[in-house]
């Protein structure tokens, strides 16, 4: 939640994020860049975040998607539909392998908080980071909202081959080509 209330590249508070990969990719980078980065272990518990693992597409954790559906049940984030675009393959694969057995993927979404979350999160955690703090989460979502989705996997492709020896898309990745 705190991520979906940070500012983003249009340095507007509680800017949406488009994409579940790109959701999934951004927690990711939370947790290995910015935590240890900006202490924000004294206010957030390296605990509070999912456990990822090496996947199919990369780093993943059926956690992220378990808490986004219960905030969503809550009423403290919205999922909204964006007619525009068609998700990428590994997006829509991606989403297909915790959904187990579900519909499939009409189009991309985007997830943003409520009202209701956003008075949640400034009614209480928000006050527990520091400006600097603010101003790390706003950057790290800054860039991954801004970079294309291709690259954001480039860099973290590159940046944690560890958390992708088992990708499907490893070599289409890291390869100079657009696949």
């Amino acid at each position: 939640m705190l991520l979906l209330y940070a500012k983003g590249h249009t340095g507007r508070v509680c800017e949406p994020i488009r994409g579940r990969t790109r959701l999934m990719k951004t927690v990711f980078l939370l947790k290995e860049e910015l935590l240890p980065k900006m202490r924000l272990k004294q206010s957030l518990s390296r605990d509070a975040f999912p456990d990822f693992s090496p996947y199919d597409y990369g780093p993943f954790s059926s956690q992220v998607f378990s808490d986004l559906e219960f905030l969503v049940e809550l009423g403290f984030v919205s999922v909204d539909p964006v007619s525009d675009a068609e998700p990428l393959p590994e997006e829509a694969l991606e989403y297909e392998y915790w959904q187990a057995g579900g519909d499939g993927l009409e189009g991309e979404e985007q997830f943003s908080l409520t009202s209701l979350g956003r008075e949640f999160v400034e009614g209480g955690e928000a006050g527990h980071l520091t400006p600097d703090q603010w101003e790390a989460f706003a950057e790290l979502k800054a860039r991954c909202n801004q970079t294309p989705l291709r690259a954001l996997l480039r860099y973290i492709y590159a940046k944690y081959p560890e958390w992708t020896t088992k990708s499907k898309i490893r070599e289409d990745i890291l390869s100079k080509h657009p696949f």
